[in-house]
């Protein structure tokens, strides 16, 4: 199943022939901090949120970390990925590693043989994906970590499914598409992940986790999982109440744990799921309003307009598949 990757992805690229011939790794390719943090906006397509990219080979790729969420896939061979915590995973042929946002790993050099790739994809991506699989799980808790902007409390998943075939078959046609460079078929690559992450849902006996998982913020998991849930009638001074909390207090929480206001959390969840509707139904601007939880029109379409830059009518007009 994977010997036509192995073909497309096996060829030594131009970075990795200069490294052959005795140069180092040109951390300018992948960062502009001092810190090593991967940025995936070097790599992202224009107004495109998943991206794909082979792991380079030949070099001690040293510690680093992301601003984006990364899945290495390995097709042949295997890395060898080192923690921050001090942890090491194999990643052998056939398996998934998902390193979260803000999680420092180091991966070992890579022969020719050791092929993997990289989804390097930006955490709104995973709206569809989340309303698919809930979040009263570890992928759930994995998938909100990406909006938070402090340490991880799921720093990496690991799955060991290189015997699955249907997961197999669904992560080479992923691979394919995201090869086809298609810039208008985002809503295909959404439901492929979904799909993706219901079938890894499957077998989570095969999930390996951190031993030294962070504790994290208890409440503000619950709250990114109310807002997710239930973004239509939430309201923070219910949800403070139920949890024995003041609204001050969970709002500074909150705003520790994912540099946003539970405000403006909340708004962004509206919005993306008001585009989704206009996008992907025929309902009404109104309907689309009241949908998503705002009984007043006028203040939907202003903070659309705001946000997005156009009106809700010339969005759906631009971006309609």
């Amino acid at each position: 199943m994977r010997e036509n990757l192995i073909t497309y992805f096996q060829p030594i690229s131009s970075e990795e022939q200069d490294l052959l011939e005795g140069g180092l790794l040109r951390r300018d390719l992948y960062s502009s901090a001092l810190a090593f943090t991967v940025e995936g906006s070097r790599f992202l397509p224009e107004k495109q949120m998943i991206t794909l990219r082979p792991h380079t080979r030949f070099v001690d790729f040293p510690m680093h970390s992301h601003d984006c969420v990364e899945m290495m896939y390995v097709i042949s061979g295997r890395t060898l990925h080192l923690l921050q915590n001090g942890e090491r995973v194999e990643l052998k042929a056939g398996e998934l590693l998902m390193i979260n946002r803000h999680a420092a790993h180091a991966i070992e050099q890579c022969s020719k043989d050791d092929i993997a790739v990289n989804f390097i994809v930006q955490p709104a991506f995973f709206d569809y994906a989340l309303e698919l699989i809930g979040t009263d799980h570890v992928l759930g808790h994995f998938l909100l970590d990406a909006f938070r902007s402090g340490e991880s409390e799921v720093p990496y998943l690991h799955f060991q499914i290189a015997d699955d075939k249907s997961i197999q078959a669904m992560i080479v046609s992923m691979i394919e598409t995201l090869l086809a460079q298609d810039q208008g078929n985002q809503r295909i690559k959404r439901t492929q992940m979904g799909l993706l992450f219901m079938q890894l849902l499957r077998v989570p006996s095969n999930m390996q986790i951190s031993h030294q998982m962070r504790a994290g913020n208890t409440l503000v998991v619950e709250f990114l999982q109310e807002i997710q849930r239930n973004y239509q009638a939430i309201q923070m001074t219910d949800f403070a109440n139920e949890h024995r909390v003041s609204c001050a207090y969970l709002s500074r929480v909150v705003k520790q744990a994912t540099g946003q206001t539970a405000t403006q959390l909340l708004q962004e969840r509206r919005l993306q799921k008001a585009k989704q509707l206009l996008r992907d139904t025929n309902l009404s601007i109104l309907e689309v309003c009241t949908a998503v939880g705002y009984s007043n029109s006028s203040h939907f379409y202003r903070i659309f307009e705001k946000s997005v830059g156009m009106p809700p009518r010339a969005y759906r007009s631009s971006h309609r598949t």
